[in-house]
């Protein structure tokens, strides 16, 4: 059965063993000890002369403060300066000492993207809170090593909970992106650019909504990644180095594998072209099944509509997985039993080649072409899964589960690519074309143009299934 094994999700205790790690409010944050230059080098880089402006600007509100006690009744100043005065103090959370934070970090108007606390600026390439900042930084300089959470990685990390499991939240800076590498990375116009994309996305969104469909959105990375990481989605990942060739009983590297240039209707059955394909795509359906549940509300559906949805959408993440063995000149076969690149002419020299792959060729370059990240991927597949199929009896419960991946996957795209306001629309105008691929296959199959047997002896038994290939047989019976 497709969806036999129900899915559990791991149960036990709060894990608070490292609760002493709880980090304090760091009062006054590294930047306070910095001279302003340094600081807004941090938080997306400026150019020589705003560095000097800025640095003006602070020797002229220390200056006016110190004259306001020794000399009161010659303080003056403008309505700049008055401005920045009166944007520039801030208290602490804790109601401590007051932070003395320049006007470009009190005009910050965006969430941290771990706990959803406000941003104090770009942090390990990422836009935190001084307290997730930290977090991270005592991590990576001492090297520490946390309990694996016993409530499955699915604690929710916010303001309030930050602290109990240290294991999620680390794993959330992760997921969201923080890394040792790119600590320079907020220097960049990127980073900048990325900051409007969040505060925009602030006006406009809930602070609340946008933490969790972030949360969301790491479940779903996370999720992905354990599971397909197996599969041809992350096939270059695994075999870049370099790849066992059984027929040839030796090691390759990825980019000396055996090239074919063409191939003819009978080397396609010769060498078993339609078999080797099967190995690459019935992992990854396998997989998808068990990505699905972990999909929020997709177990609440009824067994039905569960299989409904993975019998007629499973095959459209195939044909996501299968974009990552294509490039500009070849389509790379990398199964248990062989390794080769089959030559993007071959479709339009070989009937069977041109039915199964031609059409994925395009969407894959068109995949290629947006540049998605993995977690933008993973979003897309849990997207497709969910689409509305025939036959499927809860309509709205599964719109209900899709419309929350799209919110998710919209504001992913908004940050990642800013420039590129048309993203989540190629994205979903892809569904229609991917439902006609699947159609397209399952009529090819059910009439031999893969196999030839009377019986279908070579199509694998989880396709068999897919397609209602034991109909087909009852039928010409």
């Amino acid at each position: 059965m497709l969806l036999a094994d129900e899915y559990h999700p791991a149960s036990g205790p709060q894990s608070h063993h490292f609760e002493i790690f709880a980090d304090p409010y760091e009062g006054y944050y590294d930047s306070n000890q910095l001279m302003p230059t340094m600081c807004f080098d941090v938080f997306g880089g400026s150019t020589m002369m705003e560095d000097a402006r800025l640095a003006v600007a602070f020797s002229q509100e220390e200056s006016s403060q110190s004259s306001s006690v020794l000399y009161p009744h010659m303080t003056t100043s403008s309505p700049s300066q008055h401005e920045a005065l009166s944007r520039s103090p801030s208290v602490s959370s804790d109601g401590g000492k007051p932070l003395f934070k320049p006007q470009y970090t009190a005009e910050l108007d965006v969430l941290c993207r771990i706990c959803g606390d406000r941003a104090s600026g770009f942090h390990y390439g990422v836009h935190s809170c001084e307290g997730c900042k930290g977090f991270f930084r005592r991590t990576l300089k001492k090297s520490l090593v946390y309990k694996p959470c016993q409530m499955g990685s699915q604690c929710k990390i916010d303001m309030g909970t930050r602290n109990k499991c240290q294991y999620c939240r680390y794993q959330r800076c992760l997921n969201a992106g923080m890394s040792q590498d790119a600590v320079r990375f907020g220097r960049c116009r990127s980073g900048r650019e990325k900051l409007l994309a969040d505060k925009e996305e602030l006006m406009t969104t809930c602070g609340k909504r946008i933490v969790e469909l972030r949360s969301l959105t790491d479940l779903i990375k996370a999720a992905f990644r354990d599971i397909f990481i197996n599969t041809i989605f992350f096939a270059r990942e695994n075999s870049r180095a370099m790849i066992f060739n059984q027929s040839e009983g030796q090691c390759v590297n990825y980019d000396d594998l055996i090239v074919v240039e063409c191939l003819s209707s009978e080397e396609f059955f010769e060498k078993g072209i339609f078999t080797q394909y099967q190995e690459l795509i019935v992992p990854v359906l396998e997989a998808s099944v068990k990505f699905a549940k972990k999909l929020p509300g997709f177990t609440n559906m009824s067994m039905a509509d569960q299989i409904c949805l993975m019998k007629t959408n499973g095959f459209m993440v195939v044909q996501i997985a299968l974009h990552m063995l294509i490039d500009k000149d070849y389509i790379n076969f990398v199964s248990r039993r062989n390794a080769f690149r089959l030559s993007r002419l071959s479709p339009y020299l070989c009937t069977e080649i041109q039915k199964l792959l031609e059409r994925t060729i395009c969407v894959g370059d068109r995949l290629h072409n947006m540049q998605l990240t993995a977690g933008e991927i993973a979003l897309f597949c849990g997207i497709l899964l969910t689409s509305e199929c025939p036959g499927l009896q809860n309509v709205h419960q599964a719109e209900q589960v899709q419309s929350d991946l799209i919110d998710a996957l919209r504001l992913e795209l908004k940050h990642n690519h800013p420039k590129d306001k048309l993203m989540l629309p190629k994205l979903l105008v892809l569904i229609p074309d991917l439902c006609q691929i699947v159609d397209e296959f399952s009529r090819n199959l059910q009439n031999h143009l893969f196999d030839h047997s009377h019986n279908f002896s070579s199509v694998q038994p989880l396709l068999q299934e897919i397609f209602d290939i034991e109909a087909v047989k009852n039928k010409n019976a």
